[in-house]
């Protein structure tokens, strides 16, 4: 049984949470995660199953996919590609996994260890880019914990104790962490 009464100009609202419900961005935020999803689970997968060169490939495959599907996103601007690239991903894993089913041709496995090399060398560029997409979830987590406090005080005790069991999470695998560092530090053998 679905709780929504009225119509807003951007969706329907809940009765009982009064949020506006947006059923064509709740859609595409769907399928924006089932494709986030299946990367992590397809790249770890041709890892674990196949080789490390097998891994390589597939990123290839997959950022290529990306590269394509970006510009074709950007030059035609329709929402109908979006549906179009949940088949892509595991067309592309099907691809590796047929690719390696048998011995490679060495030109696959050239290009392979090209991209791992190429991956390797803008490593610190990655770093850069994770610290600054953590930098912008955090800053949206700020404005939208700042609407939550503004809607009432249940929110307010709800961000508090959320915040609070954060700190003392992230504290606990702090120090349970240096500690097994320091234990194994101190119990390693060291010959003169």
């Amino acid at each position: 049984m679905v709780y929504l009464d009225r119509y807003s100009e951007h969706g329907q609202v809940c009765r009982f949470c009064s949020l506006e419900i947006n059923v064509a961005h709740l859609s595409v935020n769907c399928r924006r995660l089932s494709t986030a999803l299946q990367i992590l689970i397809y790249l770890p997968l041709t890892l674990a199953t196949l080789s490390q060169r097998a891994f390589l490939l597939q990123s290839l495959f997959l950022t290529t996919h990306a590269l394509i599907h970006g510009t074709m996103s950007l030059l035609w601007g329709s929402q109908a590609l979006s549906v179009l690239q949940l088949p892509m991903h595991p067309f592309l894993l099907l691809l590796c996994f047929n690719i390696f089913s048998a011995s490679p041709d060495p030109w696959i496995i050239t290009i392979a260890d090209w991209w791992g090399f190429l991956l390797t060398l803008s490593g610190p560029l990655f770093i850069v880019m994770e610290g600054m997409s953590s930098l912008l979830v955090v800053q949206k987590l700020g404005q939208e914990g700042k609407k939550l406090v503004s809607r009432g005080e249940a929110y307010q005790f709800g961000l508090l104790i959320a915040t609070a069991v954060a700190y003392v999470a992230s504290a606990w695998w702090m120090v349970d962490v240096s500690v097994k560092e320091s234990k194994q530090f101190f119990n390693t053998d060291i010959d003169p």
